[in-house]
């Protein structure tokens, strides 16, 4: 028996419907590199580097302010639905964001005190 066009067109859109959240879940390792962004904090711009790696399971990152002269290590990296989470304690601050389809940039926001919008894109190639 031969389904009707209808009746193939709704599976078909089930089956992307459940397939597509697999799809876009977004590893921690995708979030690896190298990555550049210009934190806009009133009056100053401030350029900020992250270093991020994963190894056996563990991303460890590394947020360094350029125009600052400060390096200060990640206490706690993860990414949890799709959304990358870092954890500053030595600045008291959390960065967030997401990766985007192009896997070159990540939009997100700064957080300490206040939450500043930053994007970051990535500086080596992947």
């Amino acid at each position: 028996m031969k389904l009707p066009d209808f009746c193939r067109a709704i599976a078909l859109a089930l089956v992307l419907a459940v397939a597509a959240p697999a799809v876009a879940q977004t590893s921690p390792q995708a979030y690896d590199g190298d990555w550049e962004g210009v934190l806009h904090a009133g009056p100053q711009n401030l350029r900020l580097e992250l270093h991020l790696k994963t190894e056996d399971g563990q991303t460890k990152g590394e947020l360094a302010s350029l125009d600052q002269g400060i390096s200060m290590p990640a206490t706690g990296v993860k990414v949890e639905d799709g959304e990358l989470g870092i954890l500053v304690l030595a600045a008291g601050g959390e960065l967030k964001g997401k990766l985007q389809p192009d896997g070159k940039t990540i939009v997100g926001s700064w957080t300490q005190g206040v939450s500043l919008p930053l994007t970051l894109t990535r500086k080596t190639a992947k």
